[in-house]
């Protein structure tokens, strides 16, 4: 089996969030109503165990259609629940799918406080914050 890359891991931690109320990934769907989009943007591997570590930018889009005004509320409650999850102490066990290994996360917690990124032209709410992972294949 595979080792998976640190987006497959980060993609399969958001898709497990319990009643989540959006799609998770690494590109942004087309037609976008709420989606948490996951960047690998840093980590340190761990010198002496198979055990990575990468840093997470999560994204909390949200869009209402035919409205002027970004729904800020509901972006800033989704990237609620993902930090939320960062604080269970029980991480599931993630298949990210054939033919890619399953992977333990050992923790995950942030490391920035959620803020939001204005200025959008398509009136998106767009919530912020970095997240690291600590993941191994058992």
């Amino acid at each position: 089996m595979l080792r998976p890359s640190n987006e497959l891991v980060a993609t399969a931690w958001l898709q497990a969030i319990p009643d989540l109320g959006a799609e998770a990934g690494t590109d942004l769907p087309k037609d976008l109503t709420a989606f948490v989009q996951a960047t690998v943007v840093g980590g340190t591997p761990e010198m002496y165990l198979p055990v990575s570590r990468p840093v997470v930018q999560v994204d909390a889009w949200v869009a209402t259609k035919g409205s002027a005004e970004p729904p800020w509320g509901r972006a800033s409650h989704l990237a609620s629940l993902v930090l939320a999850q960062a604080y269970e102490t029980a991480q599931p066990l993630l298949t990210p799918g054939s033919p890619f290994s399953p992977v333990h996360v050992l923790s995950a917690y942030p490391l920035s406080e959620p803020r939001r990124i204005p200025s959008d032209e398509a009136r998106f709410a767009r919530v912020q914050f970095d997240l690291q992972l600590h993941w191994r294949v058992p």
